[in-house]
């Protein structure tokens, strides 16, 4: 991850864009505090969908090993576990 002032990536514009287009990120500060990111397009999006098929996955499988066969969840546990999640 590259980090650099707003006024660098003002005067550096294109450069940034090529950066980020072969993947690179970048954090944009001012006086020295992040105020934003940069990333390629649909690329944090991919990350973030992976992680939660894999901990999705990893339920599952730990669900199976505690029920065995049985391995189902009920409306209420799904909608328990829905909220949970938006805490």
């Amino acid at each position: 991850m590259t980090t650099m002032s707003a006024f660098e990536a003002k005067t550096h514009f294109g450069d940034l864009l090529e950066q980020v287009a072969h993947g690179r990120e970048i954090v944009i500060t001012r006086y020295d505090k992040p105020v934003a990111r940069i990333v390629p397009e649909g690329w944090r999006d991919h990350r973030e969908v992976l992680a939660v098929v894999d901990g999705l996955a990893a339920l599952r499988q730990r669900i199976t090993r505690r029920l065995g066969e049985k391995a189902t969840l009920t409306d209420a546990e799904v909608r328990d576990a829905i909220e949970a999640g938006r805490e």
